[in-house]
C-alpha cells in the first residue's frame, strides 16, 4: 500500500512538470500559465518526486531506489498517453490526485 502512495506522489511530480510547461498547460486549461504559476508547479513537483523518492527509500534501501525508477517510467509513459491522445482528462486530475494521494496517506496511517 505505500509503495501505491509512492506512484501516486510519483504520477502527481510529473503531472505538474508537465503543466509547468506552456503548451501542455494550454492544451489541458485553455490558456497559458502566468510565470508564477509556472514557478509554483515546477517547485511542487520537486518537492514531491522528492517525497516520493524517500518514500521509496524508506521502505527498502536499495530495492526502493529500483521501485522508484518503476514509478518514474511509469508515470511518465501515463502522463504523455494522456497529454498527447486526451488532454482533457488532465483537468480533472488537478482536483483527484491531490484527494487521492491524500486519502491513501491516512489511511496508510491509520492502518
Amino acid at each position: 500500500m505505500i509503495y501505491g502512495l509512492a506512484t501516486l506522489l510519483c504520477f502527481g511530480a510529473f503531472y505538474a512538470f508537465a503543466m509547468a510547461k506552456t503548451p501542455h498547460y494550454k492544451s489541458v486549461f485553455g490558456s497559458r500559465p502566468s510565470q508564477k504559476q509556472t514557478q509554483q508547479f515546477k517547485f511542487a513537483a520537486w518537492i514531491i518526486i522528492l517525497l516520493s523518492f524517500l518514500v521509496n527509500l524508506t521502505q527498502a534501501i536499495g530495492y526502493g531506489s529500483l521501485m522508484f525508477c518503476g514509478q518514474m517510467a511509469l508515470s511518465v509513459l501515463l502522463i504523455a498517453l494522456c497529454v498527447t491522445y486526451k488532454p482533457l482528462w488532465l483537468r480533472s486530475l488537478l482536483y483527484v490526485l491531490p484527494t487521492t494521494t491524500g486519502a491513501l496517506a491516512i489511511l496508510i496511517a491509520v492502518l
